[in-house]
This record gives C-alpha cells, structure tokens and sequence, in this order.
C-alpha cells in the first residue's frame, strides 16, 4: 500500500504512459518485490480479474518480468533501467527544442540588421571589466564554452566559478585546453567537476569562445581584453585552431596528483613520443630484432630530453605518467619475475613505442631487455619487458 508522501505517484506514472491500474501494480511489485499475480491484486488494491491482463501489460512495455512457472511470480524491472529509454527521448527533444529556438533567434538577429550592412567591432576592456564581463558571458552560455589557457588566464577563468558552476548546470558542454604550467597552479583546484580538461605543452594564448558568438582574447601581461562581439571568418579559424589543439593535447586528469616536476616532464615525454619518434621507432620495431639502444642518445640531441641520468624507479615512474597521459595507459612493475608490462587502453595509440623507449633505457644501462609478445586484453594494448637482471 501506499503512504501519504507516495499517494501522488500512480497519477504522475501516467506521464510514462501506464494506466491508474499499471502504475499501482507496478509500485506494488517495486515496494513489496516479486509476487504472485493474486498478492498483486491484493496490495494494490485491484480486481482480481483484471490483474493477470495488467502485468501482462506492464511486461509487454518492459517494465516487468513475469515466471514461466506456475504459479506465475511478477518482478518488477528497476525504475532507472525500465524508464531511462523515455527520460532521454524527452531529453534529446527538449535539447532539439532548444536548439530550434536558438536558431530563431538567429533569424530574428538577422533581421534586425541593416540590408546591406556588415557590423566587425571588438571592445578593448580593462583588468577588472574582462573579469566581470568573463563571468556574466559564461553564466548566460546555452551550448558551449571553449578556451585555451596559460596560468594566468586559468586563474582569471577559476575567479568565475560560481558562472562556471551555473553553465555546468544548464548542461553546457566546456572544454579547456592548459598549457603545461598549469598543472602546478591551484586555480586547477578551483574548477568545478563537469569540465572536460586537456594539457598541451607550452603556453597557449588566453582566448575563450562561448558559444560560438562571443570571443575573449585575455593579454597575460595586464589583464586587459579584447571583446568581439560577433564571431565571423576570424571566429572560425579561432575555432578549428582549438579543436585541432584539443586534438593533439593529452588528458590531465591523470597527472593531477603527480609531482608537478614529474608531471612536466611526462607531457614533456609524451609529445617527444607522439609527435616526434613515434614513426621512427615504429620502423625499429619493424625492420629490427634488436632493441635500439641509440634512442636514449638520440632523445638528448635532437630534443634536449635526459634519461641517461635517472634511476630506474624514476624512469618507469616517469613513462607510467607519459602513458596515462597519452594514452590513459600505465605501468607495472613484476619484480618477481623481472618483468616491466606497459598498457595503452586507446586503440589509436600504440605501446610498442613506449616499450621501446624503455627497452632503450635499460641496455643502454647494462640490463639487457627483451620485447616478449604483444597482447590484447579488454580493448587494451598490452607489451612486456623481461629485464635479464633484477631492478635494484
């Protein structure tokens, strides 16, 4: 039966399409849990001679499961799994309706113009009015907030959470692409959860797009901004150079809590790997069945990059961050048995060069390894060192 707080429940079921007897046989079965037909009827309350033609009902729309045995046992399906189906086809009109709605706005923007005439206009604004205006853009976005950003720009971004939070909120999809600094700035710590965040190296510029119709373009050295209020061909290439940087940059939620020197030089090693030794050492694995000893010394001379110098430990713990990085892979360790696996769970990014990387490492340093079978295991790249000596 049901309580006083619950009475309004089997009318509001019938926004899900079940009759007066449906829902109160399906609250039944969700409240008392699997029961014969004539139990049903009983606790909700309805006319025996209607109940075997209700749950069959209710099974037909997939909202109950009844026993092939007798006598026939109802259960009800769980209430997220049974109407998730519904919820997100209202969500997805509701999202289309939205859509519709901004693109009538659009048309009515456009015939509030001048025939003939085309406005290109930015405003120049001052420390404390970028920061303001920053904030009120983001809070009243409808679809999206894009940005890339050094250190400072990121600390000016992590003063407008509480917008951040409200656009969150409204479901508005916000990416962020940070430069590598900011991994050691606390203005990470301040971003609200709901954010999509990728590392590139470097320091980008600090400029923000919402919506697609507003873009900010932040001067790190004074705070001031450049405001265009209307997003045209500059807008646009403004936008494919951010979706390309966000396509080339590593994900940073791994390395938050790394050592920042540590995480820096992860997103160091990464792009050194990605972009720039990944097809050669592809070719190693290719044409040679010896591990290339020469790409530690090659990595010092054309890139600047210095493992001869590390420990073991700091090398595997330096390549497990890369590869969380990269490819939100990783790193164990098998002392027992000298063995070294490394993981990439992106099918698009390959573990061998990683392996090799490493491989590369220790016969430079006397412990001559062997690159054994790669393997898949659940979608993930899968590529193990056997070490001829143990790691000290």
């Amino acid at each position: 039966m049901l309580n006083d707080s619950n009475s309004d429940l089997p009318g509001s079921l019938e926004e899900f399409g079940l009759s007066k007897y449906e829902a109160r046989a399906y609250l039944t079965m969700i409240g008392k849990g699997s029961l014969a037909a004539s139990e049903i009827a009983y606790y909700a309350n309805l006319p025996r001679t209607k109940i075997y033609q209700t749950v069959k009902k209710l099974e037909k729309k997939r909202l109950a499961v009844i026993s092939k045995q007798k006598p026939l046992i109802c259960s009800a399906i769980p209430p997220e799994e049974a109407f998730s189906e519904i919820v997100n086809l209202h969500e997805r009109r509701v999202k289309n309706m939205k859509k519709i709605v901004d693109r009538l706005q659009k048309i009515n923007d456009e015939g509030q113009r001048p025939k003939g005439s085309e406005e290109r206009r930015y405003f120049i604004l001052d420390a404390n009015s970028a920061l303001e205006k920053i904030g009120n853009l983001i809070a009243n976005s409808r679809s999206s907030i894009t940005a890339t950003l050094d250190p400072w720009g990121l600390r000016l971004l992590s003063q407008c959470r509480p917008s951040l939070v409200r656009a969150v909120t409204n479901d508005v999809q916000v990416r962020l692409v940070l430069g590598a600094q900011c991994i050691v700035s606390e203005g990470i710590l301040s971003l609200p959860e709901g954010i999509e965040l990728r590392v590139t190296d470097g320091a980008p510029p600090n400029l923000i797009i919402i919506d697609s119709t507003h873009m900010v373009s932040v001067d790190s050295s004074n705070g001031k901004a450049a405001l265009f209020t209307s997003v045209d061909s500059f807008g646009a290439l403004q936008s494919k150079n951010f979706e390309e940087a966000w396509s080339k940059a590593g994900e940073i939620k791994p390395l938050l809590g790394a050592e920042p020197a540590l995480a820096m030089k992860a997103i160091e090693l990464a792009r050194i790997v990605e972009n720039g030794l990944s097809a050669r050492m592809l070719e190693y694995a290719v044409n040679s069945a010896e591990v290339p000893a020469e790409l530690v010394d090659l990595m010092e001379e054309k890139y600047n990059f210095k493992m001869a110098g590390m420990g073991a430990i700091e090398v595997m713990s330096l390549v497990d961050s890369a590869l969380k990085l990269s490819c939100l892979g990783g790193l164990k360790h098998d002392r027992n048995n000298n063995i070294v696996s490394l993981q990439s769970k992106v099918d698009s990014k390959h573990v061998l060069p990683w392996a090799l990387v490493l491989a590369s490492y220790f016969k430079r340093a006397g412990n001559e390894p062997r690159i054994m079978q790669q393997s898949r295991q659940a979608g993930a790249q899968l590529v193990h060192l056997r070490l001829a000596k143990p790691i000290s």
